[in-house]
């Protein structure tokens, strides 16, 4: 297995902000998304995590991390 190392500079990144108040400090969330049955492995209704990432100072989640 192959692993990629990352070489970026972190002052050339940009920051992210909230959309809605333009904090720049969010948390783990998660979002649950149901698998139904006829789509699942097991046969059964199953229920997925999907992490998603929430503005600390508002909780609002932006609309680029849930698409």
């Amino acid at each position: 297995m192959s692993s990629t190392k990352l070489n970026v500079n972190l002052e050339d990144c940009l920051d992210v902000r909230c959309e809605n108040c333009d904090s720049e400090h969010f948390s783990p969330v998660f979002t649950l998304k149901k698998v139904s049955a006829l789509m699942s492995p097991t046969g059964n209704d199953m229920f997925l995590p999907v992490q998603i990432f929430r503005c600390d100072e508002c909780k609002h989640v932006n609309d680029e991390f849930v698409k």
